[in-house]
């Protein structure tokens, strides 16, 4: 089965250790294992096997999902050393000074917390406290197959996304988390600079041959929800900026979340994008350029033990 390999977060150095991020040796680990087993391929090249379904079933591409700035310090010497070239899928509203506040929550609740499992709990206390209403729908709702195929992610995880894209909507969820960042006094402009990506760093991955991708321009975590226009504006935005920085074609993406429909297809499609991932393998064929399956790390992490 030819398909991509999914990455996000890493830690070591100024980057700290968060939920589901992995360290430059076990990337190593990890580079070696598929070199050995499959056949790394560049984004053009892969493109051109799916385009022309001449699959061998051994070929994967690497990609790096939301602009995450550890990717470009930490992994991006790695590639270079194995001459390997990846996709990487950035959400735009970062470079224009308005970061989604997806990966400052994410920073908050592993600085802060011990462990995930305490994180959702005072999360709950919080919901029940603030919106006691919603609290009630979530214990009437909740729906234990939520998510059940991402086996990376375990029950509390499945739970506490089910509430956030469910339940609640992001304005009830930022304020529940702004509060507790409050309480807790972490400081976003402290944290931006080791998030997220810059423009140089979007301009330096480009120099050194990887391809930049779209993966929405604010990151909805629930973009299916959105209607065609709405769709239309996120991605066409967002290839819009990376266009104008790298003065080249987008051709690529990534659904954020792993999240889309018919109308986020048929947007796609409109404004030229060749190639689009999902981000599992709950459906292993692919049934279109635009539908390509992803492994996510997590899973390839179990077959190496």
């Amino acid at each position: 089965m030819s398909n991509g390999i999914m990455f996000h977060h890493f830690h070591g150095g100024q980057f700290p250790k968060v939920q589901g991020s992995i360290g430059k040796k076990k990337f190593l680990k990890k580079i070696i294992y598929l070199k050995t087993n499959k056949k790394i391929i560049s984004p053009k090249e892969f493109l051109n096997i799916v385009k022309k379904k001449k699959f061998k079933g051994n070929e994967i591409c690497l990609t790096f999902d939301d602009g995450i700035r550890s990717q470009k310090e930490l992994i991006l010497p790695i590639l270079d050393k194995f001459n390997i070239k990846a996709f990487f899928f950035i959400y735009t509203s970062m470079l224009k000074g308005k970061p989604d506040n997806l990966e400052y929550f994410r920073d908050f609740r592993c600085l802060f917390y011990k462990k995930i499992n305490f994180f959702y709990k005072d999360f709950y206390i919080n919901l029940k406290n603030i919106f006691p209403k919603k609290e009630s729908e979530l214990k009437l709702k909740y729906d234990k197959k939520y998510l059940i195929k991402y086996k990376f992610y375990s029950k509390e995880d499945r739970k506490f996304r089910f509430c956030r894209d469910v339940i609640l909507n992001k304005k009830e969820y930022n304020f529940i988390v702004e509060k507790m960042m409050k309480t807790k006094k972490y400081k976003k402009e402290n944290r931006k600079k080791y998030l997220f990506m810059r423009t140089r760093d979007i301009k330096e991955i480009d120099n050194e041959g990887h391809t930049i991708g779209l993966h929405s321009h604010s990151h909805p975590t629930k973009i299916d929800n959105f209607g065609y226009k709405l769709q239309y504006n996120e991605y066409s935005k967002s290839k819009k900026i990376l266009e104008k920085i790298l003065n080249k074609k987008i051709w690529a993406m990534s659904h954020p979340c792993g999240n889309y429909n018919k109308n986020s297809l048929k947007v796609l499609k409109k404004i030229g994008i060749k190639i689009g991932f999902r981000s599992n393998l709950i459906i292993k064929k692919i049934k279109s350029n635009l539908e390509v399956p992803r492994e996510d790390h997590a899973d390839l992490l179990r077959k190496l033990r």
